[in-house]
């Protein structure tokens, strides 16, 4: 059904674990149980490596990313063990992570959702998480990168959640993040950080990843913030730089960030401007490799 405006995230609870278990499904039964092997920190390098072996796409697309020229490693990788040999865990997990995405990702729908536009803009997130979690130096460069690829995947879920609203949802411009979360929830019944929690809730996700999810855009930051913590923070500059660097996807991703979220990274503006200047060329390196 479509949402009217007075739908509430209660109202609608039950529909979005429908469409997280639906999700969780679409491309293959194993895209949520691998993402939440992915998305863990202290899972074994057996588990993961068992479940790409069992996972032939995923699989190939691992051993295709470690042998492109962005590793420099061509023609010398044959085997997921010898990928993560050379690359690392957390590169492998990334690489796996875009392909799981990629799966879910359900056919255009209206306006709206364009499914490469939303592949180009998680990578992009994710790709100037990394590089401001290096520049604030908080420790989370993997985390960033994971969170960043799925920080808009409450989208999918809307998608899921009720395509009629999907195909006629057009979203404004000029609103700041308040006005244009009371749009989406008038319009959707909920809004896609609530989807984003109800899937990383369902898909046993770790709690870091819905904190994060949830407050990307509009970040509480109280002070200086590291590690984890930092996470929203990332995500809502890291928003900002992929819409500034023309790898955008709603308008309220483009909003310029809060001094106060700058302040709790220990960045400046020249920081961001410094990590916009060089997404065009990393988004670049990123595509022809996956």
């Amino acid at each position: 059904m479509t949402a009217t405006a007075d739908t509430t995230r209660a109202d609608r609870s039950q529909e979005l674990q429908a469409a997280a278990k639906a999700l969780g499904t679409a491309g293959g039964a194993g895209a949520s149980r691998l993402l939440a092997l992915l998305y863990d920190p202290d899972v074994a390098i057996e588990r993961v490596l068992s479940c790409l072996n069992g996972e032939p796409a995923l699989a190939a697309r691992v051993l295709k990313v470690a042998n492109s020229p962005y590793y420099r490693l061509s023609g010398s990788v044959g085997t997921v063990e010898r990928a993560v040999q050379l690359l690392g865990l957390s590169a492998i997990r990334g690489i796996a992570a875009a392909g799981c995405l990629d799966r879910l990702a359900p056919p255009r729908m209206g306006q709206a959702y364009d499914p490469e536009a939303f592949r180009r803009h998680s990578l992009a997130v994710a790709a100037a998480a990394q590089q401001f979690s290096r520049a604030a130096g908080a420790g989370v460069d993997s985390e960033a990168f994971m969170a960043g690829l799925l920080h808009d995947i409450g989208m999918l879920m809307l998608v899921k959640l009720d395509p009629a609203a999907m195909s006629t949802w057009s979203p404004a411009t000029g609103l700041d993040s308040t006005a244009a979360v009371a749009a989406e929830r008038a319009h959707f019944g909920c809004t896609h950080e609530q989807a984003a929690n109800t899937l990383v809730q369902a898909w046993s996700l770790p709690a870091w990843l819905a904190q994060a999810l949830a407050d990307h855009h509009n970040p509480s930051a109280q002070g200086p913030v590291t590690d984890l913590a930092a996470l929203p923070c990332i995500l809502r500059l890291a928003d900002h730089a992929a819409s500034r660097a023309e790898f955008g996807l709603w308008p309220v991703c483009a909003q310029p960030p809060e001094h106060a979220t700058l302040q709790a990274l220990g960045l400046g503006a020249s920081d961001v401007d410094d990590v916009i200047a060089g997404l065009p060329a990393h988004m670049l390196a990123l595509a022809q490799a996956l």
